[in-house]
């Protein structure tokens, strides 16, 4: 007899739906599986959300969102086949049975209860193998569950984005009806975090790059900003008349301008991709990782500036145009700065294992995003389940 997990995520505020759970497990065992049952609960839930069916395995959550509650359910749960809902959605009994019975054939490693396919459906199926990428209903098998579980990286809401990333090989979507919600703890934030870290995982230092650009695109703001004060400034208070840079010659007003609001931008760039682009390396010692920012990027900050000084006192367009030649300085050195951020600043750390030596950061895997075309089954049968 083949064993189901039915893993039950539960938000704070929802409702125990004891008749519905009721019917999604006569209705498996009428379909000849054992059963065990797990209520996996958020963290911030008080005593009150426990189910108290002796029948039923309570599990709190390592962290908030159901995409932690999920891993968690299924690191869990001791089934040969793993059906993860969430409670907060009405799937029917027949629902949860389709999904099982699919598992169960064979033919699918993942299986989806999708919904109506919408006008996004044959976009999200080409990219994530469903048409339902938002689904609160997935099944899944151990083995498959397994081989993905060193993958899983979960935060936010949308555990099954994760497990569609996560999980390789064939994929198969179960047509169920429209399925009512009711209120379930939204978490933008974390959403926003997992979104992030799928596309890094998944498209790596492209990913990564184009944030960045982004950062570069808010501290060049801020950049030429200061850079326009400083210079009102010094011209108003006349200091530094007369006075030029040693080597790259140029006005010393400018050069200290310059310089000021490179600094200033410095830290700010340095603040917003330690906490965005490269969050993962937030654990380290900021005090290290900003003398390495710095110093990585002292030659993307020479080019900036010399650019920046250099160009207006030997052409006559940049003479009458600074901050064009401020913005030639940024573009030019971005590569440069990219580069020693990633691989110097943010990207080797040292290990236990390896003492001093820095260690290579691996990049997840996003095996999910290879799967074969999803298939589609017919849309099970809405006879309420016997038994």
């Amino acid at each position: 007899m083949a064993r189901v997990s039915l893993i039950l995520l539960r938000s704070p505020r929802t409702a125990w739906p004891a008749h519905r759970v009721e019917a999604y497990q006569a209705g498996l065992i009428s379909l000849g599986f054992s059963v065990e049952t797990l209520i996996v609960t958020d963290p911030s839930a008080g005593p009150s959300l426990q189910a108290d069916e002796p029948s039923i395995r309570s599990v709190v959550a390592w962290a908030p969102g159901l995409a932690e509650s999920a891993v968690t359910g299924l690191r869990a749960a001791s089934g040969e086949f793993l059906v993860v809902l969430d409670l907060a959605m009405a799937y029917q009994p027949e629902d949860v049975a389709a999904v099982a019975r699919e598992l169960q054939s064979g033919e699918a490693e993942l299986v989806i209860a999708s919904r109506t396919r919408r006008w996004m459906g044959s976009i999200a199926s080409r990219w994530l193998g469903t048409t339902d990428p938002t689904s609160g209903l997935l099944g899944v098998t151990r083995a498959a569950a397994v081989e993905a579980d060193d993958s899983l990286a979960p935060v936010g809401s949308r555990f099954g984005l994760e497990l569609l990333a996560r999980v390789a090989g064939r994929r198969v979507d179960v047509p169920v009806g429209p399925v009512r919600a009711s209120w379930r703890l939204s978490t933008p934030f974390g959403d926003l975090r997992q979104l992030k870290r799928l596309a890094d995982d998944r498209f790596g230092n492209v990913s990564r790059l184009l944030q960045f650009c982004f950062v570069g695109a808010s501290g060049m703001v801020v950049d030429l900003s200061l850079y326009a004060g400083f210079k009102a400034l010094f011209a108003r208070l006349d200091l530094f008349q007369g006075m030029t840079t040693p080597v790259v010659g140029g006005s010393m007003a400018l050069a200290v301008a310059a310089v000021s609001s490179i600094s200033i931008a410095l830290i700010w760039n340095f603040t917003i991709n330690r906490r965005l682009t490269f969050n993962d390396a937030r654990n380290g010692s900021i005090v290290r990782q900003f003398v390495r920012y710095a110093m990585g990027n002292m030659l993307g900050i020479g080019l900036n500036l010399t650019l920046r000084l250099l160009l207006p006192s030997s052409i006559g367009f940049f003479s009458r145009h600074h901050h064009t030649a401020a913005v030639v300085g940024i573009v030019a050195a971005t590569g440069i700065n990219f580069s020693m951020a990633r691989w110097f600043a943010f990207g080797p750390k040292p290990t236990a294992s390896t003492g001093d030596r820095p260690a290579r950061i691996a990049r997840r895997r996003i095996a999910g995003f290879q799967s074969v075309p999803t298939q589609i089954k017919p849309r099970p049968s809405t006879r309420p389940m016997e038994g």
